[in-house]
């Protein structure tokens, strides 16, 4: 199985016919032929968090819960909070800054022994326990 982040179930909800949101579409069903992806709490709520930019909140939340229950939703428990505290420190470290939203993500999939499908390069590549696809690669 694997992580999804947010940038990729936005891509395939979005009406608009382009490049970037065929290839998510095509990059999602080749996952569901493979097995039920996961998606953690943190996406969930960035997800949600986009709902309330609507012209309609309601409907949006309506089809945004509907759609998100094709996913398992990996909640955040003590081992990932070690993990967490783990890659804020090294990135700091490093110089590195990235937001914590994408380390409590990261911090979940690496506690999971897992990978996450995203185009968000630029920030989870820094973390470097992490295993990441982007697939957007080719557009």
């Amino acid at each position: 199985m694997v992580f999804l982040d947010s940038d990729i179930i936005i891509g395939t909800l979005r009406k608009k016919n382009s490049k970037l949101n065929n290839k998510a579409k095509e990059v999602m069903k080749n996952i569901f032929q493979e097995s039920q992806p996961k998606i953690t709490i943190f996406n969930y709520a960035e997800l949600f968090e986009g709902t309330f930019w609507s012209t309609n909140v309601a409907k949006s939340q309506r089809i945004m819960t509907q759609y998100l229950q094709k996913f398992e939703i990996i909640h955040f428990n003590l081992k990932n909070s070690l993990e967490f505290a783990r890659i804020s420190a090294e990135l700091e470290m490093n110089g590195n800054i990235i937001g914590d939203m994408d380390i409590l993500i990261a911090s979940i999939v690496i506690g999971n022994d897992d990978v996450i499908y995203t185009r968000n390069i630029k920030h989870f590549s820094k973390i470097s326990s992490l295993k990441v696809i982007n697939w957007g690669d080719n557009i």
